[in-house]
């Protein structure tokens, strides 16, 4: 019997969106909490990766993209990569926990998560402390010495981004997901195009290593060794799994890593580089510059 076009069309959006989901990783990066008084302001500044903000207690006005949000306790704010940012406290006492996190999926934009899903900057959880509890874990785990922290921290993190969009999902009107038709146009103009989110095991597990060691060496060699491939096919299907060419990923990915790393500790900016594989910081500056929007120094100052 014949599929009818709407259940073929179901069926291909679930296909795709499992397709996506195994493509998106969240890299986190750092998370802390603030504690600031009456007059605290953050000067308008590019923010370079996707941050979540729970506000524990008090109130402050945010301003993203020169939008105004009034953000209060018990409300997770997102804050998308590549906006820019300002705020102020609006009480004599305002605290929060922020987690800092890259996104990378196949798609070529860097607000993914707000295009695809819709999430909301402003969100209420009310009286639950679910969310709490989930930054409060990235937090304490972040913080400890615990081998399995990693672990902690992404499934926190992605409950934390699933409740966000569940918040969408809630509501009624939305459910139709205008956004996943607007990706779907985007992104499949025809019906042979679904076969290019269909991603090779091979290619899963090379693209599992290098996120788990991405600091070593890798040569073209190295990688088709590994999945036992020519260099062409390589090229072929890594590009088609990750949107990106072989060395072209593991430099964000070194980058991301970087980042991270001019966060949580304050070794020199030249020690980082060579520590993730550059052998000239300066080189390494200039990508990192053009991957970031800002230089590492920049990164760092911003935030503190």
């Amino acid at each position: 019997m014949k599929k009818s076009g709407l259940t073929q069309k179901g069926e291909d959006e679930v296909e795709i969106e499992h397709a996506l989901y195994t493509a998106m990783r969240f890299n986190f990066l750092y998370v802390d909490r603030y504690v600031f008084r009456s007059g605290w302001i953050y000067p308008n500044s590019y923010i370079p990766y996707t941050m979540v903000r729970y506000i524990l207690k008090g109130s402050a006005e945010f301003i993203l993209n020169g939008k105004s949000f009034y953000v209060h306790e018990k409300q997770v704010i997102y804050i998308p990569e590549g906006c820019y940012l300002e705020c102020h406290a609006l009480e004599d006492y305002f605290e929060f926990i922020s987690i800092r996190f890259k996104v990378t999926t196949q798609l070529a934009t860097d607000n993914f998560l707000q295009e695809y899903y819709r999430i909301q900057t402003v969100n209420n959880c009310g009286q639950q402390d679910e969310m709490e509890r989930h930054f409060q874990e990235v937090y304490r785990n972040a913080t400890s010495q615990n081998p399995s922290k990693v672990f902690h921290i992404r499934g926190n993190l992605e409950l934390i981004v699933a409740w966000l969009v569940d918040q969408v999902a809630g509501d009624v009107q939305r459910m139709e997901r205008p956004a996943v038709e607007y990706s779907f146009e985007r992104t499949l103009q025809k019906e042979e195009d679904l076969e290019a989110y269909r991603q090779d095991p091979r290619i899963n597990v090379l693209v599992d290593y290098i996120v788990t060691h991405p600091t070593e060496h890798y040569t073209s060699e190295v990688l088709c060794q590994m999945v036992n491939v020519s260099p062409s096919t390589l090229r072929r299907l890594f590009k088609k799994h990750t949107g990106k060419s072989p060395s072209d990923f593991i430099q964000d990915l070194r980058l991301t890593v970087a980042a991270r790393r001019l966060l949580v500790t304050n070794d020199r900016i030249s020690s980082i580089a060579y520590q993730v594989g550059f052998e000239d910081p300066n080189y390494f500056s200039r990508i990192f510059q053009k991957n970031f929007g800002v230089s590492p120094q920049a990164y760092r100052k911003n935030a503190q």
